[in-house]
Formats: C-alpha cells, structure tokens, sequence
C-alpha cells in the first residue's frame, strides 16, 4: 500500500514539472528592428522598421516614438505614433508631419526608433538620428511698406502648412495669405512699435522651426487721417495713422500734397502747414512707396474783416485790423498776407493772430477816404467801411522867436510818440509829437540871428510851417558882484543864453558856466586872472 501510494505521488511530481517547462517553452517575446529615417522637410521625416517576430504573447501596440529634446525617447519623454495593434512580420514605415518644435531649444536634430508592445511589456528598437533641414527666406519683395500691405517673401520652405507659418514683424504677427515651397505671401500687421522708415526685424516660424533670415525690411508710416479738415491757409494739420513720423525726422521721402502743391514737410512730428498757394478745395494726398493715397478733403476758410481801428489815420500811422480766419504763419509765396488801400499797390502785411494783426498806412497814401483790401490764399476780401487818411494839417507854432535850446511847440496833425524832421532854414532837427496836435521841437544851434522859416517833413513830404522863427542870440543885461576874489561865484543876467556847451571869457582866460539857463548864467572866477578891472 505504501509502495503504491509513493509511485502515484511520483507520477504527479513528474506531470507538474513536465506542465512547468511547457509554460516556460511558450514564453516568446516580440523582436523589431528600426531600418531608417530619411527627411522630407523641415517637419517631417519618414521612418521604416521592421518586425522580426511578433512572439506568442498578444500584441497591443506597435509603431514609432521620436524627440527632439532627448536622445533617448521611450514611452515616457518621446512622442509616439501609433500604428495600430495588429503587426505583420517583415518592414513597416511611416511619414510622420507637422513635427512641432515649440517650447524645444531646436538643433535641428530629431531621435527617433521603433517599438512594439504585448501584454508583457515593450519592445524598443536601436535608436537613429537625422538632421533635418532648415527653412530659409532669401529675399523680401518689396522691402518696404506699411501696415496693411502684402509683402512676398522668397526662399525655400518645404510646402508648409498655412496654419503651422508664423511670421512676425518686430515680434508683431502678421497674416499669412499663402504659403508655397518657395513664397511666402503675408500682411503687414498693425501695432508694430516703429516709426516711419525704421528698419525692423522679420521672423519666420514653420512649426516653431526658427527659418535662417538675412533680409532686412523698412516700415513706412501709414497715413489714413488728418484734421481739421478746414482753416485758413498756414494751418498746421495733424496727421494720424500707423507708424507715424518721430519728432526729429526729416520727411522728404514722405511729399504731403494739397492738389498739386507740395506741403512744407521738414522737421515735423506728425503735422503739415496748409500751403498759402492751394485754392479754396484741395485733396490732401500723400506720396508713400511710390503710391499716391488721397486722405480727404481740405476746405479753406475765407478771411473776414469786422473792423479797422482808428478808421482815421495820418499816412505812415499803424492801424489794427480784427476779423476772422487770418493765418499765424509766415508766408514768402505771391499769395501772402497782403493789404491794398484804395488803388494803391498791395503790400507785405504782418501776421499775429487768427482773430488780429497791424499795418502800417504807406506814406504816399493820399488824403480821402479809401477801401481796404485784404488778400491771402485763394481769396480777396474788403473792409466793411472805408478808412479815412488825413492829412498833416499845421497850423502854427509857439513861441515865435528865442535862442538855441528853445523849446516849440509846433500845432497840428500828428502821430502819438513818432519822430518827424522839422528843419529850421536848412538845419534840420528831431521832433516828437508829445500828442495827437502837438509837435515838440528844440531850436537847434548853428542857425544864424534872424528871420527864419520852418519845414515840416513827414516822410520826405515837405510841408511849409506858416510864420516866421525869430532867431535870437545871446544878450547880457547886468552881473552881480562886479568885484571878488577868485572862487567867487558871478550871477549874470540877459536873454537867449544856450543851455549847451559855452563859455564866459575873463579876460582872456574862458570859464565854462555852472550852470545856465534861457536868462540867467552864474560862473566863478577863475584863479588864474590877473588882478583888476577886465570885460566879460
């Protein structure tokens, strides 16, 4: 029984261990093998492996896994394509595009290998390498523009996707339009922190691949607006737009036109003056790229004069004219600020203000009264009332005789404050009209005792003074003390003295005076006389 028992026990070892080493034979794990990699463009490559054997467990995934951060891609830092779960022994391959390089430090380097995974695990095959090609632009066309233009950019891009393209303009993202193997077709975009004709940066991107770039572009200002829109001729209008001008740029490159007259454009930020030589409408263009662009029209407003103070003036008299529409800046064209009274010639008027500025009345203008006309631009305008030139009436003048040194009085016609020659004989000297009818004059020196007339002379105008001047010369009536020692002061009395330069002679030692007046003169005795009686 025993014996029995122990054979039975043995016949059972023997069928667990032959059921054990038939589980072990059944164990046979997949075999793969990664062929090559061969570049297609800049993001995409084309891969073959093969499938030695697929072994005797079940399979439930296979194909490739690739990185271009690491070396070493897997399961866990590498991007798998599957193939599916059902491989076939022998080559498999796939093309694998749109390989997106953000957020890697691109090397242009992609790792790459296959695998195939069962119930047991995965299977990797060896890893390989290729270097993939590099997106470039040669050239951009035009090599200027502005925002909103469509620049194409040349170069060889290996047939992109639109969506994977990104093209910025000085880190500004620009539309692409279209995208070739060899062209590039984007907008300019708005937003870009530049001023006109600055040379900026132009980056492209295909799926985060960095294109190799040696082409520079020029932004140009994109004018779209200006205001106001009317004003009268010297009005500074403010341009607006995209990439405007910098305070400190000379824009000849960049004409502003007001029909066909070119603005002054030198140094300015972003601002034209309305041309004096532009008619009442103009179309205000501007002159970019070779492309002319009309922004609108610019109307100017016609000057008006409400009135003209004092409406009575002599000729020469400075008048203020008030109004409407007047420009504030100068002018040196033929259709400057200008001003004509009656049928006279138009002259040179000076700018001030919008709303007023003054003139001078020319001294030939004759006595009457006189329309005023006002020109500038495209237009003529007239005063509302005449303006009344007077002329210089002299009546006489007081007093009618006395010495160098005399104060006249000349009565008349005259300028506040203005300085005219009066002439005494052929001896002429400054006067100044202490008022509107009074003339202030000085009897000059060097005229001889007598009889004389006066000439009044405004502006090389010659009017006769009704009277004669008596000139008179000096007289002496008495001196006190007639005796002391030197140092004394002597007291002398008469008429007509000069309150100039003069002497009185001792003798024949000259002493200036102390002081002088019309009548009255004292002088001290000189030290060096010799003793006794002597003539004055």
């Amino acid at each position: 029984m025993l014996m029995r028992k122990l054979a039975l026990f043995s016949i059972f070892c023997l069928f667990i261990l032959a059921f054990n080493s038939c589980q072990k034979d059944n164990f046979s794990p997949p075999e793969i093998q990664t062929l090559s990699i061969a570049t297609i463009s800049p993001n995409s490559i084309s891969l073959v492996g093969n499938i030695i054997t697929t072994g005797k467990q079940t399979i439930k995934d296979y194909g490739f896994v690739y990185s271009v951060s690491t070396q070493n891609p897997n399961e866990t830092n590498g991007i798998k394509v599957s193939l599916g779960s059902n491989p076939k022994e022998g080559e498999f391959s796939k093309i694998i595009e749109n390989i997106n390089f953000n957020g890697a430090i691109y090397s242009n380097v992609i790792w790459a290998r296959a695998y195939i995974t069962d119930d047991k695990g995965t299977v990797f095959g060896s890893i390989i390498s290729a270097t993939l090609p590099s997106p470039n632009s040669s050239a951009i066309f035009p090599n200027s523009g502005q925002s909103g233009d469509v620049v194409k950019i040349s170069g060889k891009f290996y047939h992109p996707n639109i969506n994977a393209v990104v093209v910025n303009f000085q880190g500004v993202k620009a539309k692409v339009i279209s995208a070739t193997d060899t062209e590039l077709s984007v907008e300019i975009p708005r937003g870009i922190n530049a001023y006109h004709n600055q040379q900026i940066s132009v980056t492209i991107a295909i799926n985060g691949a960095m294109a190799s770039n040696s082409t520079s572009f020029t932004l140009l200002a994109n004018i779209k607006d200006f205001s106001p829109k009317t004003g009268s001729v010297g009005t500074l209008i403010i341009l607006s737009g995209d990439n405007m001008p910098n305070n400190s740029y000379y824009s000849s490159n960049l004409p502003i036109y007001f029909g066909n007259f070119q603005a002054n454009t030198g140094n300015y930020y972003s601002q034209v003056m309305v041309p004096f030589s532009v008619g009442e409408t103009s179309d205000v263009s501007v002159m970019s790229n070779g492309q002319r662009k009309t922004l609108g029209v610019f109307t100017v407003a016609a000057p008006k004069i409400t009135s003209v103070s004092p409406d009575a003036v002599l000729p020469t008299q400075t008048i203020t004219i008030s109004g409407s529409n007047f420009p504030t800046q100068y002018d040196a064209s033929a259709n400057r600020q200008m001003i004509k009274i009656g049928n006279g010639e138009y002259q040179n008027a000076s700018y001030s203000s919008s709303s007023t500025f003054s003139y001078n009345v020319p001294s030939s203008t004759p006595e009457g009264e006189h329309t005023l006309y006002y020109r500038v631009g495209p237009h003529e305008v007239q005063a509302p009332k005449k303006l009344k030139v007077l002329g210089h009436q002299i009546t006489g003048f007081s007093p009618s005789s006395g010495g160098p040194g005399k104060e006249v009085n000349i009565a008349g016609n005259f300028i506040l404050n203005t300085s005219y020659y009066v002439a005494f004989g052929n001896i002429n000297v400054y006067a100044t009209a202490t008022s509107a009818t009074s003339l202030k004059v000085i009897v000059p020196t060097g005229i001889d005792v007598g009889k004389v007339k006066l000439t009044f002379d405004p502006s090389n105008k010659k009017i006769l003074i009704p009277g004669e001047f008596d000139m008179l010369g000096p007289t002496f009536t008495s001196f006190t003390p007639t005796s002391g020692v030197a140092g004394t002061l002597i007291t002398i009395k008469g008429s007509a003295f000069y309150q100039g330069s003069g002497q009185v002679i001792f003798g024949t030692v000259a002493v200036t005076p102390i002081s002088v007046t019309e009548n009255t003169m004292i002088v001290a005795v000189p030290s060096n006389v010799t003793p006794g009686a002597m003539k004055l």
